[in-house]
């Protein structure tokens, strides 16, 4: 059962109810008739979880589509919050950095004064060898 079927079922048998309420006499068997319109209405509303719904018209190719770019968007943020914190650590410098499609730091680039030392202390932390980390501008020696 689809979705569009489901509301149309439901709303069938709350239209039935309805009708059912309006056509029987006053009375005792009235509260009978309303007692067994709500159980088709809630039959009606469980029925999903008997029979499941379908997943007709879901597209495969669009669900990894929108995987691809979660993923994408995922990784952009990533890479930023790691350029703040490295530009934090380093007052005055322009940090660029770069990650593979796992989220790993794969080269740093640091523009400014920073501290040849403390970026490759830095870059250890990371999991970076020294030749992927790159210190343009002033560099301060040990």
């Amino acid at each position: 059962m689809d979705f569009t079927s489901y509301v149309r079922a439901l709303g069938a048998a709350v239209i039935l109810c309805a009708l059912l309420d309006l056509l029987a006499p006053e009375g005792s068997f009235k509260k009978y008739c309303r007692l067994a319109g709500g159980f088709v209405v809630i039959a009606a509303m469980l029925a999903p979880l008997t029979t499941g719904f379908s997943l007709e018209g879901w597209d495969a190719a669009s669900a990894d589509e929108a995987m691809a770019q979660a993923r994408a968007r995922v990784l952009a943020e990533h890479r930023r919050n790691l350029e703040a914190i490295t530009e934090a650590r380093f007052p005055g410098c322009k940090a660029f950095v770069e990650v593979d499609g796992e989220g790993n730091v794969t080269s740093l680039t640091i523009e400014g004064p920073a501290d040849r030392e403390a970026a490759e202390e830095y870059a250890k932390e990371l999991n970076l060898d020294g030749d992927r980390v790159k210190i343009n501008g002033t560099e301060s020696d040990p």
